[in-house]
């Protein structure tokens, strides 16, 4: 398959870059500085980048990528930077969303985001509790990624394009591993958002991402819904399973 993947030079978006690649399948991207992907995605033969801002690059420009891909998916996210967290563009997530929904209209496509398990799915009946609402709330206020994320999901939600489905991934806290490892997925959080929550690596939220724009039978499960991503060893610990 051919996939494009917004945020390819983050710590996400690498991985997912280079599971993707590793299975066969074609990548393509808009990077700002190339030599920011390590040199085992820049040499790969199936890798089709171009150098460029998704948010900055012309319609045509864009759309003569899109039209070749299969499916998108968006590892955008904002730097940890003051710059990165109160600079433009605030929305960077919904805007990259929305243009590049707009830009697929006129052919069926999966889109897979990347979000976060503090983005409540309130379709879902789900609501944040006690300490977790109250936190939430207030980095919905004064943190612009949070809201930025709130609305890229929403717009992703209230989609009525007959061409797109979707997926909304939202992983716990975000850890590093160097390999992929047993993980659970959920319709819905398990644990806790900001007090008693879980892990999830980078890795396994890659593999997942990777597994869903490629396999028809996962899209199938989880396709226009919320999953929650658990890395399984944290996950049992907090549960008390064996």
């Amino acid at each position: 398959m051919k996939i494009f993947v917004a945020g390819l030079t983050g710590a996400t978006g690498r991985l997912l870059a280079s599971q993707l690649l590793a299975s066969g399948h074609t990548v393509f991207g808009f990077v700002r500085t190339i030599e920011a992907l390590p040199v085992s995605i820049l040499s790969h033969r199936n890798i089709r980048i171009q150098q460029g801002n998704l948010l900055e690059v012309s319609d045509s420009e864009l759309s003569s990528v899109l039209d070749e891909v299969d499916g998108i998916a968006c590892c955008l996210g904002h730097n940890l930077t003051l710059q990165g967290i109160w600079g433009k563009p605030r929305t960077l997530v919904r805007d990259a969303v929305q243009r590049l929904v707009e830009l697929t209209q006129h052919k069926p496509i999966r889109l897979v985001l990347m979000s976060s398990n503090g983005v409540v799915n309130a379709r879902n009946n789900e609501q944040l509790k006690g300490v977790d609402r109250v936190v939430i709330s207030a980095l919905r206020k004064i943190l612009p990624p949070q809201r930025d994320n709130e609305l890229a999901a929403a717009f992703l939600q209230n989609q009525t394009c007959p061409n797109l489905t979707w997926s909304i991934v939202r992983p716990d806290n975000l850890v590093d591993h160097d390999e992929v490892t047993d993980y659970k997925v959920f319709s819905s959080p398990q644990l806790g958002v900001i007090i008693d929550t879980g892990q999830t690596s980078r890795i396994n939220v890659a593999h997942f991402m990777s597994t869903l724009l490629t396999d028809d039978i996962v899209w199938s499960n989880w396709q226009n819904q919320w999953p929650v991503l658990y890395n399984a060893t944290a996950l049992n610990k907090k549960c008390g399973s064996a």
